[in-house]
């Protein structure tokens, strides 16, 4: 969910302004949203559509 504010992280669901997007890379077509917090601290995602994970 977005806001003019930021996006909510994919891995902590918490809205962060710092954050990077990218295409999940099993499916293609989902956006996968990592804030910072996540990132450094290599905290695993999961794609809502295909289940590819990472960290």
């Amino acid at each position: 969910m977005s806001s003019p504010r930021g996006k909510n992280c994919s891995s902590c669901g918490r809205l962060s302004v710092e954050y990077v997007e990218f295409k999940c890379p099993g499916c293609l077509e989902e956006k996968i949203t990592r804030c910072y917090s996540c990132r450094e601290k290599h905290t695993r995602y999961k794609c809502p559509k295909c289940g590819t994970g990472g960290p």
